[in-house]
């Protein structure tokens, strides 16, 4: 019983661990490399357009996938036996490689996605904020900045136990807000400055800030009155009735407008009405239709007024400048995900935005890097370059003693930056070469110089932070070691000469035709004035090159007194006309693009194949792809004997089965 029992386990033990073993199996080993179906499934998926594509490949695809891939593998492995991983121009070029990905990949994920992502975030909730306002005059001084400060505080010290529309009134220097008790409305996203709007859509409803915010006007204290999901778009229909120039026929034009609410509130078609009365072309032939509307694309005045009005439902007739609208909202639509808006946010975000944060950002890497500069050392370095010279202009740094240029300049991290390193930056900066060498230009140069180094700084760890930056990396170095080990295998060992391309010609010559050809000269006129003087002249038997190279306006062609040369029959109008003629014949004038041509027929050749002199720019390029497929092909058998492949390709027929792991 004792060995049944023990004999089960055994069986269940081995099904278990096949079990495992199948949830990712090994399609192919190389060596002591595994290549598993998730591995393969990675590769594949990146290389063809996705996953969801993957997913209806066929198993040949597949194979002929995995094939490719183990001679991708079998490739970096011998490089870097070969030792490549310490090539001075592989480490060099990954170096390179390496800082300037990771500085946009890091400005992506650290500056820009989270901006994007928080604009969008604001256009899905709408909040309603009031303000106390301390003005500031245009240019305060250091005194006028700080009184304003403190009546904010002092103010903001009151809030707890008097009511803010209460201190809003009595305080708030600002005349258009401050009687309703600093009732701003309703935020619109983009409208304010950035740190303001920020500032408002982290408090709760009810909630006000702490401390006084500064904007460029002065001191506000912020309140959220209301936070409700936001509306979207609405579409909107309206019948508009414009005033004259002169402005004589407002109250006509407003006892007009009232006629025609009055008709829609007793149920007349609004469309019909507009298709009637409105003095707006486009919007007329729609029945007043305009189309959707974000609350940002509207002025704030009529968007507050739209959208409170509920669907199918019609203002009072709203007064402007130009002449009343009555509106009617006719859909409602949610805000877009955010994949549809990402692109348009993106952009609104480099226009308005990311200069500032960009700075901010610096400034926050300054300090996490902790930047120290040498004022002295500063000091001496503006004193001693020639102002009339840049750092384009050759010798521009000898006026730098050798003590100097040895002199830290500043340390980043702790690690030193000396003034010949500040020189090797400005040499290889194309922003810095044409800047004269003035004072204020070299604490210009300073700035640049200690940003780039600490964002060069921040992305060498970059990969650290981000395991996709790593694997990313991973991915360029085998793509380096693959190019430096094809290039030693493949390309340089594939010889190419006179003799061998000649064999190589005998046994493809059929391959190497030229079709049908005809050559031709022609005579390209765009007036009807010139049109009869070659007609005139043609007619005397003046010869037709000599004709075509006076007259001739098509650009480039008098010099070559017309001709076009042996052209394939198919290859325009002219040239299939031209096949149908005799040699030596002219044909009448006929239109062609924005002129009228004349042809003659200089001469035919009959489709042949080519001499090998004709042939040999293809056939040198033919050659060497063939030459090196059989090269590779060796060098490739070769490897795998030289470190062992096995291929299961059995569980391809399983792959793309589960969903992909969604990476954050």
């Amino acid at each position: 019983m004792k060995h049944v029992k023990a004999l089960f386990l055994g069986i269940l033990l081995a099904v278990l661990l096949v079990g495992c073993g199948t949830s990712n199996p090994v399609v192919a080993t190389i060596g002591s490399e595994k290549i598993t179906l998730e591995d393969f499934e990675n590769n594949y998926a990146k290389n063809n357009s996705g996953w969801a594509n993957s997913v209806s490949s066929s198993l040949e695809d597949r194979q002929h996938f995995l094939d490719l891939l183990i001679k991708f593998r079998l490739k970096v492995e011998e490089a870097k036996a070969r030792g490549l991983l310490l090539d001075s121009a592989v480490t060099g070029e990954l170096d390179q490689y390496r800082v300037t990905v990771s500085q946009s990949y890091m400005l992506e994920k650290e500056l820009i996605v989270p901006h994007v992502k928080e604009m969008y975030d604001h256009k899905l909730e709408e909040i309603r904020a009031a303000h106390i306002f301390f003005r500031l005059p245009q240019n305060p001084t250091p005194a006028d900045t700080l009184a304003a400060y403190n009546k904010a505080q002092k103010v903001i010290a009151l809030l707890p136990t008097v009511s803010f529309d209460s201190l809003a009134r009595q305080y708030s220097e600002d005349p258009q807000n401050a009687p309703n008790g600093g009732d701003i409305g309703w935020i619109i996203p983009g409208r304010i400055p950035q740190d303001l709007e920020s500032t408002i859509y982290s408090l709760k409803e009810g909630q006000y800030v702490k401390a006084a915010i500064r904007s460029p006007y002065g001191y506000h204290i912020f309140k959220v009155l209301q936070r409700e999901p936001a509306k979207g778009g609405i579409r909107i229909s309206h019948i508009l009735k414009r005033f004259s120039r002169d402005m004589k026929d407002t109250t006509a034009v407003q006892d007009t407008i009232w006629q025609i609410y009055d008709k829609l509130k007793h149920g007349a078609d609004f469309a019909a009405l507009a298709q009637k009365f409105s003095d707006d072309p486009p919007s007329k032939e729609k029945g007043g239709d305009i189309g959707f509307y974000e609350r940002e694309a509207l002025r704030p005045d009529i968007a507050n007024l739209l959208f409170e009005l509920p669907l199918d439902t019609i203002s009072t007739p709203y007064r402007q400048p130009y002449g009343y609208h009555v509106f009617k909202i006719t859909g409602r639509r949610a805000v877009a995900p955010f994949g549809d808006l990402e692109k348009d946010l993106r952009s609104q975000y480099q226009q308005r935005y990311y200069q500032q944060d960009y700075a901010k950002y610096i400034e926050g890497l300054k300090h996490l890097y902790v930047i120290a500069v040498d004022s002295a050392v500063e000091t001496r370095l503006k004193q001693s370059f020639d102002t009339s010279k840049t750092p384009g202009t050759a010798g521009w740094s000898d006026t730098l003693s050798s003590d100097l240029l040895a002199k830290t300049l500043l340390t980043c991290a702790g690690k030193p930056f000396a003034v010949k390193d500040f020189v090797e930056s400005v040499e290889s900066s194309t922003e810095l070469k044409a800047m004269p060498l003035k004072p204020t230009n070299i604490e210009v140069m300073v700035d640049r110089v200690t940003e780039a180094k600490i964002l060069k700084e921040h992305a060498i760890a970059a990969s650290d932070r981000y395991p996709e930056l790593k694997s990313l990396m991973s991915e360029y170095l085998d793509g380096i070691l693959l190019y430096r080990i094809e290039q030693d295998e493949i390309w340089k060992k594939v010889v190419v000469n006179d003799s061998l391309l000649r064999i190589h010609y005998d046994t493809t010559k059929n391959n190497y035709r030229w079709p049908n050809r005809v050559n031709f000269a022609e005579i390209f006129v765009t007036s009807d004035s010139a049109k009869k003087a070659v007609q005139w002249k043609l007619s005397y038997e003046e010869d037709f090159l000599s004709v075509a190279e006076e007259y001739t306006a098509r650009a480039g062609y008098r010099d070559k007194l017309g001709i076009w040369g042996l052209q394939p029959y198919d290859l325009n109008d002219l040239s299939q006309k031209a096949s149908k003629m005799q040699v030596d014949s002219i044909s009448d004038f006929f239109q062609f693009q924005n002129g009228w041509s004349i042809i003659k027929v200089l001469a035919k050749d009959s489709s042949r194949a080519k001499t090998f002199e004709e042939a040999a720019p293809e056939l040198a390029s033919s050659y060497q792809e063939q030459a090196s497929k059989i090269r590779e092909q060796e060098w490739i058998d070769g490897l795998r004997q030289k470190y062992g492949v096995i291929v299961d390709s059995s569980s391809l027929s399983q792959a793309f089965e589960k969903k992909p792991i969604e990476t954050k």
